[in-house]
C-alpha cells in the first residue's frame, strides 16, 4: 500500500514568532510615524531559484492598515472599514492611503493616465482595481486585502508584507505564521532551501524567527549580535521589495 507523501514538519516555533513580533511592535510604538509602518517577513535561501516565480500566501488578517476606495460614483452602502477618497487623490495619494491598500473604480480614466486607462498616479499606492456595482464587490476587496505575493526574481533573499505596526500583537503573529509556513511551502526544495527568517519594518532591525544551525541568526531580540553584512542584505531585500510594489502598475488583482 502507497504512502502519502507527509507535509515536512513546521521548524518555526511560534513563540520565537511571538517574541519577535512582540519586540517589534514594541520598537514601532517608541517610533511613532502618521501612518502604521509595514511589517515585512525577509526569506533568505540557501540557493537561489533556477527559475524566476511569484506565489500568492493568503493571511488570516489583512497586512495594510486601511482600506481606501477611490470613486467619483461611491455606492450608497459603503462598508464602515472602507474610506472614501475621490479620483483626485490619485495624484498625490496621502501617507495613509499609500501605507494601506486603494481600491481603484474600474470606471475611473483620469487626464494624463495615457491609452491604457490606469489611473495616473496608481503606482505611488498599492491599488486593486474594483467594480463597485458588482454586489461582491467588498468582500472580494477584503479577500484581496489579505493576500501578498512573495516573488523570487533572483538571489537568495526576498520580502514580502504580513502586517503593520497597529496590528495586534496576536493577528501578527498569525500573520507571520501563516507566510512563514506558505513561503516554505513553496519555494524550491521547501524548508531544506530555508536559511533564515527575519521580521522587520522599514527603519528597524531585522529580528530573527528561524536560522539553520550554525548560520548567523542575524539580529537578536535583545539588540545583540548583528553582522553588518546580514543588516544589509535584509534592509536591501525590504528596500527592494517596497520598491517593486511602488513601480508596478496594477493591472489585475494584486494585493502585495
Amino acid at each position: 500500500m502507497a504512502s502519502t507523501p507527509s507535509t515536512p514538519a513546521s521548524r518555526l516555533r511560534r513563540e520565537d514568532a511571538a517574541r519577535a513580533v512582540a519586540a517589534l511592535l514594541r520598537w514601532l510604538q517608541k517610533h511613532p510615524t502618521p501612518a502604521p509602518e509595514p511589517i515585512y517577513l525577509i526569506v533568505a535561501l540557501k540557493s537561489a531559484p533556477a527559475r524566476r516565480f511569484k506565489h500568492q500566501l493568503r493571511l488570516p488578517h489583512s497586512p495594510f492598515p486601511s482600506i481606501s476606495l477611490v470613486s467619483d460614483r461611491l455606492p450608497a452602502d459603503l462598508p464602515d472599514d472602507v474610506d472614501p477618497l475621490p479620483s483626485s487623490a490619485l495624484r498625490s495619494l496621502p501617507a495613509t492611503a499609500r501605507r494601506g491598500l486603494v481600491l481603484v473604480d474600474r470606471r475611473l480614466r483620469v487626464p494624463g493616465a495615457g491609452g491604457s486607462g490606469k489611473p495616473a498616479g496608481a503606482k505611488r499606492g498599492v491599488t486593486v482595481p474594483v467594480d463597485p456595482s458588482d454586489p461582491a464587490w467588498a468582500e472580494s476587496a477584503r479577500e484581496a486585502a489579505r493576500c501578498v505575493e512573495l516573488q523570487v526574481e533572483g538571489g537568495t533573499c526576498r520580502a514580502v508584507r504580513v502586517g503593520h505596526g497597529a496590528m495586534a500583537r496576536e493577528e501578527a503573529v498569525e500573520n507571520v505564521v501563516a507566510a512563514v509556513e506558505a513561503a516554505a511551502a513553496c519555494v524550491p526544495r521547501k524548508w531544506r532551501n530555508v536559511r533564515a527568517l527575519h521580521i522587520k519594518s522599514p527603519e528597524s532591525v531585522a529580528l530573527p524567527l528561524y536560522s539553520v544551525p550554525g548560520t548567523s541568526s542575524g539580529q537578536d531580540v535583545d539588540g545583540d549580535g548583528n553582522p553588518e553584512a546580514a543588516k544589509r542584505e535584509f534592509a536591501a531585500a525590504a528596500a527592494e521589495e517596497q520598491g517593486r510594489v511602488k513601480r508596478r502598475k496594477k493591472s489585475g488583482v494584486d494585493c502585495n
